[in-house]
């Protein structure tokens, strides 16, 4: 980004903070009732830890119910504190110390946090409901109801923290909970070992998170977001090492940068993302809150900092090619998994490299709207994948021959009508759709790289649709129909009602999406690239398909049964980490 783009999204954000239309209200609790609201949210779970902690010797495995209880409380709550943010004023509350302080505890509740507030306490309430007969009988019962309700304490605190001291304390917290959850059954080698994986792994990324904080106290003397992003606009600042000792440099690209490190760790993004692979050793319920809750906290962090990442334009550059990388290995390592958990793994690692991306792209929203729909999704799914497991091993079934008249055939015409309906009609729809509410494509990168999003998301829908054909003709249009229509308006939804719902100053998001912008012929390089991979990768998977073998060389064959070996091993990464684990024991 260019001086004067960097000029223009400081006066952007410059204004948003300093226009007197919405202030930042400090509200006191005992005078307005929606400031009650948030706080019951937050600390409703750990009420239901505490009284857990008391009387569990009396209750035994009904202490669950306290539990439930609570998150009912927290879940309801959440709900209306949305509500009161989306027609009033952001709430800050300084629950500890004076309203503006390194060491206070401020709890900052607007539209993101509402949003991040209302998915922590429903999934966590879905697990606290699902888990209470699920666990019945495992040794940990109490303590797993204890710990998870601790976690969504620390988990709703983080994402309402208005101070960078307290999330940091929150951040490492959730390390601590999350270790402490994955050993529930201590007897479990396999569930010990993955929960110190996990420790270490996430300890490094709490480490980059405080030297960022370090960084940026030094450069501008204060650790409180609103204080903070004010001072961000007002051009560089020296870093001050120590008393009298300066250093010149770009603060908010070397404190992204560190933090970069953080949200890798979290979000389980390439290299790190093997400890990911070890939450299949526990509960299930744990697993589905890891996938569903935590592993979006790389997201969440972005978008909270998003005045910070945006004066960072590398940052987010790196933060794209790291979320591309990590997207085609989970979604590649995915598809040569045998294990129904390991799938789900892997699934999870390439969704969270999508988010990752949008980060890059300066779509911050498109993020959150992502993580969310994800945290959603993949709870039910870890939550089913227990009796999928069961019928799959008590109901074998062989899956359904292909049909005689269509082996080894190829048809023009049919090739042609597969293209047109399942890659050309996506996107001529999508185009269609895009003109009609005025998204300038030609000027922001982020609008193509949306298109592209909906583009590939609506094609490969109505692909599963075509290989699961199974009966008339005109039910499977209208079915592949109607899901390019709910997927296209979902896309467009999450473009632009819930980009302006997070971002409803104008200009703030568009700013974003500026300052992430790529050199133009390298941007269009990488898109034709991607379209044209995309379109090959059509071409054998619908050939495969219909009965076609296409020529391919003796020597890409080989390789090809290479590379479905090293993924089906997560490229060696967990192997790798065993190693090195190894020798340093011994030394």
């Amino acid at each position: 980004m260019d001086c004067a783009g960097l000029r223009c999204f400081r006066s952007q954000v410059l204004l948003l903070l300093t226009t007197p239309a919405q202030p930042m209200r400090f509200l006191e609790v005992s005078v307005r009732m929606e400031a009650i609201i948030p706080l019951v949210t937050i600390f409703a779970p750990l009420l239901g830890t505490l009284l857990i902690g008391l009387f569990w010797r009396d209750m035994g495995e009904r202490c669950a119910r306290l539990g439930i209880a609570a998150l009912w409380c927290s879940a309801l709550t959440s709900l209306a504190t949305l509500a009161v943010v989306l027609y009033g004023d952001t709430i800050r509350l300084a629950v500890v110390g004076a309203q503006s302080g390194m060491l206070t505890y401020t709890i900052v509740v607007d539209r993101l946090a509402a949003v991040m507030m209302v998915l922590i306490s429903l999934v966590s309430l879905i697990i606290h409901v699902y888990s209470e007969r699920y666990m019945v009988g495992d040794a940990g019962y109490v303590r797993f109801f204890a710990l998870l309700g601790g976690l969504t304490f620390v988990l709703l605190s983080l994402v309402s923290s208005g101070n960078l001291f307290w999330m940091l304390v929150c951040w490492h917290l959730v390390t601590w909970l999350l270790a402490a959850l994955l050993v529930c059954n201590p007897t479990s080698r396999a569930a010990r070992d993955a929960g110190r994986t996990t420790f270490w792994v996430q300890s490094l990324g709490d480490a980059t998170f405080a030297l960022a904080l370090v960084v940026l106290y030094g450069a501008y003397g204060t650790l409180d977001l609103h204080d903070l992003f004010r001072q961000l606009q007002t051009g560089p600042s020296s870093l001050t090492i120590w008393p009298g000792l300066q250093l010149e440099c770009d603060v908010p690209f070397v404190a992204t940068m560190l933090l970069v490190v953080s949200v890798m760790t979290k979000s389980a993004q390439f290299p790190f993302h093997f400890w990911l692979v070890g939450t299949i050793e526990a509960p299930t319920p744990v697993s589905a809150l890891m996938h569903a809750g935590i592993v979006n906290a790389g997201g969440f962090l972005v978008n909270r900092l998003s005045p910070l990442f945006g004066l960072a334009p590398t940052t987010l550059h790196v933060l794209f090619v790291i979320g591309g990388v990590t997207a085609l290995i989970g979604a590649t390592a995915m598809l040569t998994q045998t294990s129904v958990k390991r799938r789900l793994v892997y699934s999870t690692m390439g969704q969270m490299g999508y988010m990752v991306m949008e980060c890059g792209l300066g779509a911050f929203a498109l993020a959150v709207f992502h993580l969310c729909a994800h945290g959603l999704f993949k709870a039910t799914l870890f939550l089913n994948s227990g009796s999928v497991i069961h019928k799959a091993r008590t109901e074998f079934k062989l899956p359904p021959a292909g049909r005689a008249d269509e082996a080894h055939t190829f048809s023009p015409m049919t090739w042609t009508t597969g293209l047109v309906s399942t890659l050309v009609l996506p996107l001529v729809i999508l185009l269609i759709v895009h003109g009609v509410v005025s998204i300038p494509l030609r000027d922001a990168q982020g609008a193509v790289i949306f298109l592209f999003f909906g583009w590939v998301t609506t094609s490969q829908a109505m692909f599963t649709l075509y290989r699961l054909h199974t009966g008339a003709s005109w039910a499977v249009s209208l079915t592949m129909l109607g899901a390019l229509a709910l997927i296209g308006l979902t896309y467009l939804w999450a473009g632009e009602a819930f980009t302006h719902f997070l971002y409803p100053d104008p200009g703030i998001a568009e700013s974003y999406v500026r300052s992430a912008e790529w050199n133009r012929s390298l941007f269009d390089a990488v898109v034709g690239l991607a379209v044209m991979l995309i379109v090959g990768a059509w071409g054998t998977i619908y050939g495969k398909a219909r009965g076609v073998r296409l020529l391919m060389p003796a020597w890409m064959e080989t390789w090809r049964a290479r590379a479905y070996v090293i993924f089906l091993n997560g490229l060696y990464v967990e192997d790798v980490v065993r190693l090195i684990g190894r020798v340093a024991c011994r030394r």
